[in-house]
């Protein structure tokens, strides 16, 4: 057996070996030869066979890097140093005793799988999962308040059909409307802003159509109790309340509520209370010179618990921070004790006259100027103010701890407007104050003195010289502070009483009384003290008029 040494490339090696393996006494003759090329990398290999069995056949010359072309080259047009040429000529003559059998040389057999170019894998088409479904995330903040079940309507709504459907032909009163906001759920003093609503202000009986129709345009957009109260208040048509919006509400409490029993009949004075009612709603609620009530500020105000709570007290007195029939009798009759000629306006000098004359000229001034009226008009000062004004100014000067009452004169004290009292617009009102202290014999401070404890009044950060409305908010001692510009007899009264605190008074549910609070109390009893002193004055005379009219008769 004739062996061949091993090429040096060891591929071509074993392919030899493995597709010619012939005896000894084969008569064909193979010869191979491994000529080295230039590259180590390339070798030309030529296999001899014996005499053909036809014409030679053209050499066949194959290349292992790819696939037979047109000139016999497999891959590129040209071999390059790193390609492996196969030659081979195969001569093939008549069969003999001992013919090796035919050499298959096609290219399949030749090459393994191995050596066979890698078909590109088909490209895998991926396509991108859905989401994967997420709860919509709830909003933090929600204007008209938090939606409620739609069941929890509908469900109001048909005991409310149910309560219709007891009345006669269907049809409501206004003395029914308690009964169908208890179906509901509303608070029984809605009832007349809930039957003008239903019925849009027409002079006429309220059907169940009409309040279905309103109830599920209501519930559409107002979801909470303050949401649905400016809905009702406004027809709808607004997103906060003004104080006229809020006048035929009370005027159905005066005329209903137990506790205004005996004042119903009075009705020339119906209106002052109702002024007087909604001004300190805005007051302790609204938080704005702007003259709204935002649904925002009704949340976070008494007003609605209030309302509510009015169906379960007949005391009336007992809602001291807005319905008191007590503080609306102090309020007015202050009104009238400086209203000098009783038109139910007030002058400067009629405000002058306030206290005794407590107030100093310069602040007088600045009241009637606009700055602390809502959407002031600082070019057209104010002439006369009216029950509602001088109600806000009762209570920022009784009351001047009160949120809204800073805000009152801090607008007094900034001058120009800017946002910032400085030492110069103090001096110019303590000067003032100083004058009248002058002008009653008593000797104060100069103002340098003053300012060191009003700097130290106010703590403000580096010790500045001026200071911002946040920084009177902060001080505890902000009454004593705007005493020392605003009025003269306060400003001496706790100067000569200082370190004395007034006692602690709370009502008949623990809570404390505010300054305002006691105000109207001392003043209340005070004026029923002279009441029922002028009413027993009236009767003695009465008594002394019957003695000398009986004695001219038995004279006669």
């Amino acid at each position: 057996m004739q062996t061949f040494p091993a090429p040096r490339n060891f591929r071509v090696w074993r392919l030899l070996r493995n597709r010619t393996n012939v005896s000894a006494a084969s008569a064909t003759q193979i010869q191979a030869d491994v000529t080295p090329a230039k590259s180590a990398h390339l070798a030309e290999l030529n296999v001899v066979s014996p005499p053909k069995r036809t014409a030679s056949a053209p050499a066949s010359r194959l290349n292992l890097n790819g696939t037979l072309d047109s000139n016999g080259n497999y891959g590129r047009k040209t071999a390059s140093q790193s390609d492996l040429n196969f030659s081979a000529e195969l001569s093939i003559a008549a069969p003999t005793k001992h013919a090796i059998p035919e050499l298959d040389l096609s290219f399949d057999n030749y090459i393994d799988d191995q050596y066979r170019p890698t078909p590109k894998a088909a490209p895998v088409i991926t396509r991108p999962l859905p989401p994967k479904p997420q709860a919509p995330k709830e909003p933090i903040y929600y204007p008209q308040g938090k939606p409620v079940p739609q069941l929890q309507n509908d469900t109001a709504l048909r005991r409310v059909c149910e309560v219709f459907r007891s009345f006669p032909n269907q049809k409501c009163t206004l003395e029914n409307m308690p009964a169908v906001c208890e179906a509901a759920g509303l608070p029984m003093y809605w009832k007349m802003p809930v039957f003008l609503a239903i019925t849009q202000d027409e002079d006429r009986l309220a059907t169940q159509v009409d309040f279905t129709s309103w109830w599920k345009a209501m519930t559409s957009v107002a979801h909470d109790e303050a949401a649905r109260f400016v809905y009702t208040l406004s027809m709808g048509s607004r997103s906060y309340l003004q104080p006229e919006d809020f006048y035929e509400l009370i005027m159905d409490i005066i005329h209903t509520h137990p506790g205004l029993a005996f004042y119903r009949d009075a009705t020339e004075f119906h209106d002052k209370y109702c002024q007087v009612v909604m001004t300190r709603i805005f007051w302790n609620d609204a938080h704005s010179w702007s003259g709204k009530l935002t649904t925002e500020r009704l949340r976070k105000g008494g007003v609605l618990q209030a309302i509510r709570q009015l169906q379960f007290d007949d005391d009336i007195n007992k809602s001291l921070r807005y319905f008191s029939y007590e503080h609306f009798y102090v309020v007015y009759c202050k009104f009238w004790e400086i209203d000098s000629d009783h038109d139910l306006k007030i002058s400067s000098n009629d405000l002058a006259q306030h206290a005794g004359g407590a107030l100093v000229p310069m602040v007088v001034e600045r009241i009637f100027s606009g700055a602390v009226c809502a959407n002031p008009n600082l070019k057209n000062p104010q002439a006369e103010l009216g029950l509602a004004d001088f109600t806000q100014f009762l209570l920022a000067e009784e009351d001047k701890t009160h949120p809204t009452s800073v805000e009152y004169w801090f607008r007094i004290l900034d001058l120009d407007g800017d946002g910032l009292v400085t030492l110069y617009d103090m001096e110019l009102f303590h000067s003032q104050v100083q004058r009248r202290l002058a002008a009653e014999g008593i000797d104060s401070m100069a103002f340098q003195d003053v300012a060191c404890q009003l700097i130290d009044m106010l703590n403000v950060p580096g010790g500045a010289t001026s200071f911002r409305l946040s920084d009177l908010k902060k001080s505890s001692l902000r009454g004593r502070f705007i005493n020392t510009f605003v009025n003269w007899r306060k400003f001496f009264a706790q100067e000569t009483n200082e370190g004395s605190e007034s006692p602690r008074i709370e009502d008949e549910g623990g809570q404390e009384l505010t300054e305002w609070d006691r105000y109207c109390i001392e003043e209340y009893e005070a004026m029923m003290e002279d009441d029922q002193a002028d009413a027993e004055t009236i009767s003695l005379n009465l008594e002394e008029d019957d003695a000398r009219s009986l004695a001219f008769h038995d004279v006669l």
